[in-house]
């Protein structure tokens, strides 16, 4: 077994995680504004008519409680 204490971190794995990290750092209003734009310009019409509404459930018979 190695000592996790002697363990040298992997170059390759921090500078992809460190990638990852510059993406989220964009502003906020940046990715809303990209978040307005493809919701401006997704056709939500055909989801829209094919979700149904749930189904109410069945009267409850009083005399079987």
């Amino acid at each position: 077994m190695s000592d996790p204490k002697k363990a040298q971190p992997d170059e390759d794995l921090l500078e992809f995680l460190g990638g990852i990290d510059q993406d989220n750092d964009d502003s906020a209003d940046s990715r809303d504004v990209n978040f307005s734009d493809f919701l401006a310009s997704a056709d939500i019409e055909p989801v829209a008519a094919a979700a149904k509404p749930p189904k109410a459930p069945p009267p409850k018979d009083e005399k079987h409680e």
